[in-house]
């Protein structure tokens, strides 16, 4: 048996990075999975793993920062997925279909279960976190490892630089829409009526 060699298993973690680099286009939504895995994780565990967390231990306050991120983060994500990335991976990718078929009723089911949480804050939360942190990891899961993958390889970098910029556009267009609705949402409603 040869002796332990730090520098080979360096080797392949590098390697290993490497193969996950994303292309500049789809570095936004894949940041939005990092946040997005977070989230799950504290909704699976119950409780964040970092030390220094602010993640909420009461299911509530939890259900409550799930809805924010859904808010502000998520809806915008899953809109931007089901318009820029899902058709072109469906014209450029054809051996994706059923993948592709299966993100959009994940995302169809997250909507649904975020709509519950609105609806209803305090039934059965620790039943029901879990469940939707398990599908917001296997969805960030598989878009990852899969979808965002194949489309690395098989589309152009020109392809690649126009999805960046539609992407980029239509988190501009999210973005200001956020921040029209929370302007108007911090007026006094004497200043509302001016709208």
């Amino acid at each position: 048996m040869r002796p332990f060699d730090a520098s080979e298993h360096w080797a392949i973690f590098v390697l290993y990075r490497s193969a996950m680099k994303r292309h500049p286009s789809l570095i936004p939504l894949s940041h939005d999975h990092h946040h997005t895995l977070v989230l799950a994780q504290g909704l699976i565990v119950g409780q964040s793993r970092a030390p220094r967390s602010n993640w909420p231990t009461e299911r509530r306050k939890q259900a409550d920062r799930v809805i924010e991120f859904f808010v502000e983060t998520l809806q915008s994500h899953l809109k931007n997925e089901e318009a820029e990335i899902f058709p072109l991976a469906e014209r450029r990718l054809p051996s994706r279909e059923a993948l592709i078929f299966t993100l959009r009723q994940e995302h169809e089911q997250i909507r649904s279960l975020v709509s519950d949480l609105e609806r209803n804050l305090t039934n059965n939360l620790e039943e029901r976190l879990p469940i939707l942190g398990r599908l917001l990891e296997r969805n960030v899961r598989q878009e990852e490892r899969v979808l965002f993958q194949a489309i690395q390889e098989e589309l152009t970098e020109s392809e690649l630089k126009t999805l960046g910029s539609r992407l980029a556009q239509s988190r501009r267009q999210a973005d200001s829409c956020r921040l029209i609705n929370t302007t108007r949402n911090n007026t006094s409603s004497t200043d509302q009526t001016r709208y």
